[in-house]
């Protein structure tokens, strides 16, 4: 079972990062796509309940259950970015799919993108790093290019084993919330708007909040996706930001939305 966060993490996670580096058994990962394996050892922020940064480990040691499950479990920084397409109303989300090669929730369907920021002098500077992680992701992922106005939300904590629950890999992140619409006068064209790198992402859709319950409901979404949507919490960003109520930066608080 999945561990909560505890208060004192930090004199466990210097003790949790030995424990990684110890780790020297990586015979588990010759079944998996080499150039995702390659992805696992990018550095990711270690933080506390609160989002300080307490260190550092490799995006393998991050997800380990082992790790997730100990305690307390090692939780890093990650983002979840929405893009939306305004030129209808309502506006539309762009989901994607994720590819087959993909380590963690394979084929499953997310938000646009998502992924981390990483451990170096760009990415840990809080918000501004975050976003700079988001650009360097949809460019790589997606193969999209247009300047966007990105929008920081809120932060939330989630925790989530692996689907296919394989017994090795799960989620513990705290998860920075981007949004942004497609600037571009014309609607977003899927096709010549998008290269999609194929070992990232299967496909991608525009879809409407209903459409997005209704992948929730057939049990294709990632965790983090099923948990925004059922907690309401993307029906009120999607209605907010249609309503031009949100036009900048949420103040950074202490906040973290639990799910």
């Amino acid at each position: 079972m999945i561990k909560s966060i505890v208060e004192n993490s930090r004199p466990i996670i210097s003790r949790t990062l030995s424990i990684m580096t110890n780790n020297a058994n990586l015979d588990f990962l010759d079944k998996y796509d080499p150039q995702q394996v390659t992805l696992l050892y990018e550095p990711l922020m270690i933080v506390d309940h609160q989002d300080r940064i307490i260190g550092q480990a490799t995006k393998k040691d991050a997800h380990l259950l082992s790790n997730i499950e100990n305690k307390p479990s090692l939780i890093h920084r990650a983002f979840s970015f929405f893009l939306f397409d305004s030129s209808t109303t309502p506006s539309r989300l762009i989901l994607q799919q994720r590819a087959s090669a993909k380590i963690t929730y394979p084929t499953l369907w997310a938000n646009t993108c998502c992924s981390h920021p990483l451990y170096n002098n760009t990415e840990i500077n809080g918000i501004d790093g975050v976003k700079h992680a988001v650009i360097r992701r949809i460019k790589y992922e997606l193969g999209y290019e247009f300047d966007l106005d990105l929008i920081y939300l809120t932060r939330i904590f989630y925790q989530a084993r692996n689907i296919p629950d394989d017994g090795i890999f799960g989620e513990s992140e705290i998860d920075y919330i981007i949004i942004a619409k497609h600037k571009n006068d014309l609607k977003l064209d899927l096709i010549a708007d998008f290269q999609l790198n194929q070992n990232e992402v299967q496909q991608i859709r525009s879809v409407t909040l209903d459409e997005c319950m209704d992948l929730v409901q057939q049990g294709v979404t990632t965790p983090w996706f099923t948990k925004i949507v059922r907690e309401g919490l993307l029906a009120k960003w999607w209605s907010a930001f249609d309503n031009e109520q949100i036009k900048k930066d949420g103040q950074q608080s202490d906040e973290i939305i639990q799910l």
